[in-house]
């Protein structure tokens, strides 16, 4: 548990750490991520899934009983599609610790996938 400095008499006094999820929490499936150095010195990434293209357009047989039948073709994007779900800014600070936080958590599972990692 994290401590808090009683600088009278120098102690460490235990400090809740309450966490709250905003009206703006979504939970993101992330396959990628992209980004660099700001001109500011943060660091910003992209974090995206990758999936195929979803097709404009799907013609399909239509059958006596007014049923789907057989594809006969689509129209779609060629190649792959990135959906970039957030951008996130952070000091180095902070990547340093997110970086140390994720390298815990990878050697944690490496060594037992089957835990449940805090």
């Amino acid at each position: 548990m994290p401590k808090k400095i009683d600088e009278k008499q120098g102690q460490s006094l235990p400090i809740a750490l309450h966490y709250l999820k905003t009206n703006n929490y979504r939970t993101f499936h992330v396959d990628g991520v992209f980004g660099g150095p700001t001109p500011r010195g943060d660091i910003y990434m992209e974090l995206f899934t990758e999936r195929a293209p979803t097709p404009r357009v799907v013609f399909h047989q239509l059958k006596e009983d007014f049923s789907l039948g057989e594809e006969i073709s689509r129209e779609s994007k060629e190649g792959v599609i990135r959906e970039v779900e957030a951008g996130i800014v952070m000091n180095l600070h902070t990547a340093e610790i997110v970086n140390k936080w994720l390298s815990e958590k990878i050697k944690k599972m490496k060594k037992n996938p089957n835990i449940e990692n805090k």
